[in-house]
């Protein structure tokens, strides 16, 4: 995940005029289906605030993203048939911390697979709250990331961006540019999505393509390592250090995800 202050820097701007439905479920069967994608799996949390296939992420005082993550049962609400994620000032007495926020992760695909991610969400968010999704690759100490949506505070907008070794070590944020801004209105819902491929990322908000990172030839390395790893799906909200607490909680509305893998040539002629 980058700083914003990196993004400003670096991010081609879309303004979208995305609408959506603030308040109801969304999960017609027939929406589910995809022209040459099968679905893999998916979750609605209609059931439970945090399903078997989901882990609570543990907590990182290194991270800037994990440092306030908890267990904490309050941090992670059923309401309405949607996920609540949260974030709020500290009250547990046997905990230091001054803040405490919900996030999940889970396994989310293998490396040379082609695959789409959607995340259906909406958020309520207060200045200093960073609601994100994101891809993090397993077993590399490489800062690589896919941010298909960050959000800070109370922008009208979300970033879609990569991380890699080229873009930070190497300098090479802007060739080819790494980042975009997304004109939303994020307390609605919204369907953020990711598609990977071996030689190019696609970001999507409601269906409409907002960006692509490609593959590119180039004699530096560590450009494309997204199609490399196995990467694993993250989901909750970040705190700056000097958010007020009184202006907490702050909330991250899942309704759905769903993960699709390119469907087969014998499927799809079916």
């Amino acid at each position: 995940m980058m700083k914003k202050s990196i993004l400003w820097l670096t991010l081609s701007a879309i303004t979208l005029g995305l609408s959506a439905c603030a308040g109801q479920k969304d999960n017609k069967e027939e929406e589910k289906e995809r022209k040459g994608w099968e679905l893999v799996w998916e979750d609605d949390f209609d059931q439970s605030p945090v399903t078997a296939n989901w882990a609570k992420t543990p907590r990182n005082k290194k991270s800037a993203v994990f440092r306030y993550v908890s267990q904490n049962e309050g941090l992670y609400v059923s309401q309405d048939g949607n996920l609540v994620l949260r974030a709020m000032a500290n009250t547990v007495s046997n905990d230091t911390l001054p803040f405490l926020t919900g996030g999940i992760n889970r396994p989310a695909y293998k490396a040379g697979t082609i695959n789409r991610i959607e995340v259906r969400a909406r958020m309520n968010t207060v200045d200093g709250a960073i609601p994100y999704i994101t891809l993090i690759p397993l077993n590399t100490t490489d800062k690589i990331s896919i941010d298909f949506m960050e959000r800070y505070g109370l922008d009208e907008f979300i970033y879609q961006s990569v991380t890699s070794e080229y873009t930070t070590t190497l300098g090479m944020p802007d060739n080819p540019p790494s980042s975009a801004l997304v004109g939303v209105n994020p307390v609605q819902y919204h369907t953020y999505a990711v598609e990977t491929y071996a030689d190019s990322i696609l970001f999507f908000v409601d269906d409409i393509r907002t960006k692509k990172y490609p593959r590119i030839l180039t004699n530096m390395q560590g450009q494309f390592p997204f199609y490399d790893y196995n990467f694993d799906l993250y989901i909750g909200i970040r705190l700056n250090k000097d958010v007020d607490p009184a202006a907490l909680p702050s909330d991250f509305f899942i309704d759905w995800v769903r993960y699709y893998e390119l469907q087969k040539p014998e499927a799809a002629s079916n």
